[in-house]
């Protein structure tokens, strides 16, 4: 996969990158709760299309990424306001949102408790921070043991539902929802996938996407 904003646009547009994308901003978005009036941030918004979802709920949504690249897509795709900026070192001020997402961010990152961290920091007590993992110990995981030793998985730090709980632990009640369970695509994907998906609940931590949910005290 290329972190260049176009390449990396493209593959959401794939069989399988779409349908991914469906169950995991699907499943973000049942975490982040009602959306309409809130102020929600992105926090690594990439092309945008998590931020896209966002804004059409309704949601005062702001995007912030480190990638020109990337937020010259999105500024494609959503007319919401964009920021260049570290997810480690925010530029907004305390309490500034309802409620944070991120997906695949916390692997990328130098220090994964900083950047919750300062997450929470920009989060109202009692708002939430929706963040979502990619988790190698799944299906999915192991259809791709190969892929994810190159680049630039082989630079991600993952991170295990334990940790994630730890990671949250200072900022308030937490939880872990595992979703995507397929391993990759197959025929029938989308009359498969809801099966998976409802028979996976029994099974949460083998789920490729892990959504951790901060309540914020």
């Amino acid at each position: 996969m290329s972190w260049s904003g176009e390449a990396y646009d493209a593959w959401y547009e794939r069989p399988w990158g779409g349908y991914a994308s469906a169950v995991e901003t699907g499943a973000v978005l049942a975490a982040t709760g009602p959306l309409a009036g809130r102020r929600v941030l992105d926090a690594g918004c990439g092309t945008g299309r998590l931020l896209a979802s966002l804004a059409a709920g309704g949601a005062g949504a702001v995007g912030v990424d480190l990638s020109p690249t990337m937020l010259a897509v999105a500024a494609r795709r959503t007319g919401a306001p964009l920021v260049r900026g570290d997810v480690g070192a925010l530029p907004f001020p305390h309490a500034a949102f309802d409620a944070v997402v991120g997906v695949a961010v916390l692997e990328f990152v130098g220090d994964p408790a900083v950047v919750v961290a300062e997450l929470c920091r920009v989060v109202r007590p009692g708002g939430r921070v929706v963040l979502g993992v990619l988790n190698p110990r799944s299906p999915w995981g192991a259809a791709r043991r190969r892929e994810l030793r190159e680049p630039p998985w082989s630079a991600a730090g993952f991170l295990t539902r334990r940790r994630l709980r730890e990671l949250a632990r200072p900022y308030g009640r937490s939880t872990v929802r595992g979703v995507l369970f397929l391993p990759g695509p197959v025929p029938g994907m989308s009359c498969l996938g809801p099966v998976t998906e409802c028979l996976g609940r029994l099974a949460p931590s083998t789920g490729a996407f892990q959504v951790l949910t901060i309540h914020r005290r």
